[in-house]
């Protein structure tokens, strides 16, 4: 018997609005090889709003994603309220230029954290 899987795994007007939001935000704030990748995430209702994170690459280098999340708790926010995140990557020759990023080891286990049901968007800008 085949167990139903409980996630739709096709993006939402929503999720494209995300994925332009993380895009909009790499084109204010990519600095090569300091500030590459950026994250955002959505929350869930009833307020539904963005939350945006920086990588800054050091030597404790801090996760576009790590870095979104703390801005959702800083604005007083639940950690369980995270529904979907995104990661992308802007190119440091062309600002209209990104690629999607797997979160790492570390921000798979954060999103677990917060809530094991959030939606991790995948894959290529071209097919998310």
């Amino acid at each position: 018997m085949q167990q139903e899987n409980e996630f739709d795994s096709r993006l939402t007007e929503k999720d494209f609005e995300l994925i332009e939001e993380a895009k909009r935000f790499s084109r204010r704030l990519h600095k090569p090889h300091y500030h590459v990748v950026v994250s955002a995430l959505r929350t869930s209702k009833p307020l539904d709003k963005i939350y945006t994170g920086i990588h800054i690459e050091s030597s404790v280098a801090l996760c576009g994603e790590v870095s979104a999340v703390c801005s959702m708790i800083n604005d007083g926010r639940e950690m369980q309220e995270l529904e979907t995140i995104v990661a992308l990557a802007g190119d440091d020759n062309d600002k209209n230029t990104f690629r999607l990023f797997s979160p790492c080891g570390r921000c798979r286990e954060l999103i677990g954290d917060c809530n094991r049901k959030t939606r991790v968007i995948v894959g290529t800008i071209e097919q998310p």
